[in-house]
């Protein structure tokens, strides 16, 4: 499922589709017309239309509100601790959110900006602050609470394998400036060295065109199942198929085998930061 950075009203996910569905077949069943239940609601009968197709998100009062309403006895209620978890995360996100949080390995290739396992909180700030269309104040907050929540990961028991490829281009790019800037890098230079934590940079003088599809994550499940995620413009993909996961595998194999080793890697990322 592909949706859309900050929509006014989200793509419907498949939880609020069948939270729609269910509020329907509760509402036939009970004999309510549509336009019976939106005006004890204070909705129209489109809007409850919309609900039911999960176009239009219901927030938990109303969730509760139908189920009493309907005489759902908690069927429809049941449901809101999932809705809280799926909201946390931006809608591009949400469907790999629990994958990456279960996954016994990580393979990363990033290529634009450091993966938000790795940002410090003033770097994932800015990059919130510079997200076009922009966002409210509220919402950077909120997105960066959830961002840094998801860097329990590197500290993690059992701990997974965490294999991540950048590039070093943009790792030469001073966002947020001076101080936030070499704050990231010193924090990279922390990750690295947790012992189930590799970093390693593609650098610069790289002459293959090697990562050209673009970044990309692959994990590995507890089930040692493998899925691929690929995320840009406000557009993300779970990819389950064998063969494409086979073919990110290799490519991301291809890529770490021009990368600099973790420990050169690293003396890199020093002499950046000892540039002026």
């Amino acid at each position: 499922m592909s949706e859309a950075v900050n929509p006014s009203e989200p793509l419907p996910s498949p939880l609020r589709r069948g939270l729609g569905a269910q509020m329907r077949t509760l509402r036939e069943k009970r004999g309510v017309s549509r336009q019976e239940l939106g005006g004890r609601t204070n909705f129209s009968s489109s809007a409850i239309g919309a609900f039911e197709r999960g176009d239009r998100a219901m927030d938990p009062g109303m969730v509760e509100r139908v189920d009493e309403l309907l005489a759902g006895d908690g069927l429809l209620k049941a449901v809101l601790p999932y809705l809280e978890e799926e909201g946390r995360y931006a809608p591009q996100f949400r469907d790999f959110a629990p994958i990456e949080k279960k996954a016994v390995s990580l393979w990363v290739y990033d290529t634009y900006i450091v993966n938000g396992l790795l940002q410090t909180p003033a770097y994932a700030r800015q990059v919130f602050r510079d997200h076009w269309p922009p966002v409210d104040a509220a919402e950077i907050e909120r997105r960066l609470d959830d961002r840094i929540g998801r860097q329990v990961l590197l500290h993690r028991d059992p701990a997974p394998v965490l294999c991540f490829v950048l590039e070093e281009s943009f790792l030469r790019r001073r966002v947020g400036g001076e101080a936030v800037w070499r704050e990231q890098l010193q924090h990279l230079l922390e990750c690295g060295r947790l012992p189930h934590v590799s970093i390693q940079l593609v650098p610069l003088e790289c002459e293959e065109l090697v990562g050209s599809v673009g970044p990309m994550t692959i994990a590995e499940t507890p089930e040692r199942r493998m899925l691929g995620y690929v995320e840009g413009q406000g557009q993300s993909w779970v990819i389950s198929s064998r063969e494409v996961v086979s073919e990110m595998i290799q490519r991301h194999a291809n890529i770490r085998a021009v990368a600099l080793s973790p420990r050169a890697s690293a003396e890199r990322i020093e002499q950046l930061l000892g540039e002026r």
